[in-house]
């Protein structure tokens, strides 16, 4: 009976902290009490914060380890750290980092409840202004303190003691030298990362204080896909219980990208700029990381453009599938914002576009504007019909659709082109990947897809750069939130003029150039600012 008894105590006990860590949750990351009223809180002057506005999150961020918020550093509070001493080394560091901070004891449930209610520390030292004043009650306090308790404690999957689990993910019909650039730029970065750091296993078992506290080896998994993209979230589920890993660097595909996101988004694992044209736009999530917004920014891009410039008589053509209605709808609803119309002129069937198509559609309806979401076979088609029809101003391609900054159309044409260019400018490009295609001479890889092989370095670098930074605190949150931090001073700036992200932004670029070809030059130049929609 004593036994049965104390199971039953157990149990009860268990269901309590569960459901503490639930409440603490909610007061945590969504500024809500469990009674499902807002939490409350005053900041420096007395100003008033209420619910979202008083989230814990806001300013530790969802792993709890703190950051900065302009030149103020955010002290770590996830459990391990904030009820210990803080002469730990991670807090150590990230003291010397913020000015100096100085140390103090460890918190427990009194003190921290007096931080919260009154923003004094455990030695009574007043706590910075910025610190929100909490009108918590004790059962609030307990939940609060539940959920830090257990909060960046344990290792993510795809962690071990002496390894670190990556994959890259290569969705069907990615053409193979794509295939190969991704590859050998992420195969050539894992042998750099664990040649150069093979003796941190001694200085780790040797303790050092210099140590690489974050060492593991590094592991890359290529999970290629097969089939119809419904198929393709249970062969990564399947692919992710044989070997977790921590996150996936990098990847390719040609069309929807929504499978591939679903699954990082349902495993809670960081998925570090796929290179891909159709990311998952509408309710980004947390954990997928992105370039940009692919073809929908370049139709916001076009739309800006196109209203600004007094553009009449609109006609798009593209293809009647699910990838091409999307950059059609995009342009379609973004101009619509704007009170500007446009014809669609939708094409079916397989093969390029021939020549008879577009000298329909050119016959009847008469476009000034002309915008083709198409590939460069298609837009062949276009100057097979003979010169440009009188009344034709201009023929607004897609870089990304049109593989690159290259219309691929006779002179007669190219002073009408413009392209949709969310990439750095011609000249710029060169100049922005030196860097990187040094470190691909010195390591023999060999000249691939320009595009292809600076996202895949620019996705290891930056992914290379958090780890070196979250110590030994293996947290995708954390992780996450060191990527943001850092995208914008990477090193390897990619194919994009500026990289940047922000807490929960998950569009690094968020704008393009028009480039045109001016008197008949063969390099396209930008005739537009960078239009930011």
């Amino acid at each position: 009976m004593r036994r049965v008894l104390a199971g039953l105590a157990l149990l009860a006990a268990s269901g309590t902290l569960a459901a503490d860590g639930a409440a603490g949750a909610s007061i945590y990351l969504d500024g809500r009490l469990a009674s499902g009223e807002p939490v409350r809180a005053t900041v420096q002057k007395g100003v008033a914060l209420s619910g979202t506005a008083a989230a814990c999150v806001n300013c530790h961020r969802r792993s709890g380890l703190g950051g900065s918020e302009g030149q103020n550093p955010i002290r770590p509070i996830a459990g391990s750290l904030l009820f210990s001493p803080s002469h730990t080394a991670f807090v150590r560091r990230r003291a010397v980092a913020g000015g100096g901070a100085p140390l103090r004891p460890a918190y427990d449930r009194a003190s921290l409840a007096r931080a919260l209610r009154e923003g004094v520390d455990p030695t009574g030292r007043a706590l910075d202004a910025l610190m929100p004043r909490y009108a918590l009650d004790d059962h609030e306090i307990d939940a609060l303190k539940a959920y830090l308790d257990g909060l960046s404690t344990a290792a993510a999957p795809g962690v071990s003691d002496h390894e670190i689990h990556f994959a890259t993910v290569i969705a069907p019909g990615v053409d193979p030298d794509r295939r190969r650039a991704l590859l050998d730029v992420l195969q050539a970065f894992f042998r750099d990362k664990n040649g150069g750091t093979r003796k941190e296993t001694r200085r780790r078992d040797a303790r050092s204080e210099q140590m690489y506290l974050a060492y593991r080896t590094w592991v890359l998994h290529v999970w290629e896909l097969t089939g119809a993209p419904e198929t393709w979230r249970a062969q990564l589920d399947a692919a992710y219980r044989q070997q977790p890993v921590f996150a996936v660097i990098g990847g390719l595909g040609r069309g929807s990208w929504q499978p591939v996101h679903a699954f990082c988004e349902g495993n809670a694992v960081p998925c570090v700029f796929p290179d891909v044209d159709y990311p998952v736009v509408e309710g980004a999530g947390y954990h997928s990381l992105y370039f940009s917004r692919g073809l929908a920014l370049e139709a916001d891009v076009l739309a800006r453009q196109l209203a600004d410039t007094g553009a009449e008589r609109i006609v798009q053509v593209f293809r009647d599938d699910a990838t091409g209605r999307v950059p059609a709808q995009a342009l379609r609803e973004a101009l619509g914002r704007r009170g500007v119309a446009l014809v669609d002129y939708p094409v079916s069937g397989a093969g390029a576009v021939p020549a008879a198509v577009w000298a329909g559609m050119l016959r009847e309806a008469r476009p000034a504007t002309l915008v083709a979401w198409l590939d460069p076979a298609d837009v062949q088609g276009l100057a097979a019909t003979g010169a440009p029809p009188a009344g034709l101003q201009a023929v607004y391609l897609s870089a990304s659709l049109s593989a690159g900054p290259h219309a691929g159309l006779p002179d007669g044409w190219r002073e009408h082109v413009r392209m949709v260019h969310p990439f750095a400018p011609p000249g710029q490009t060169e100049r922005q990947l030196a860097r990187m295609n040094v470190w691909l001479r010195a390591r023999q890889v060999a000249p691939g897809d320009p595009r292809t092989q600076a996202n895949a370095y620019f996705a290891a670098t930056v992914t290379g750069d958090a780890i070196s930074h979250i110590g030994e605190y293996f947290s995708r949150d954390y992780f996450i939130e060191r990527i943001e931090q850092m995208a914008e001073t990477s090193l390897s700036p990619s194919i994009y003029p500026r990289l940047s992200l922000g807490p929960g932004q998950r569009f690094a670029s968020r704008g393009g150039y028009i480039l045109g070809f001016p008197q008949g030059a063969a390099t396209p130049v930008p005739v537009s600012d960078w239009l930011v929609p």
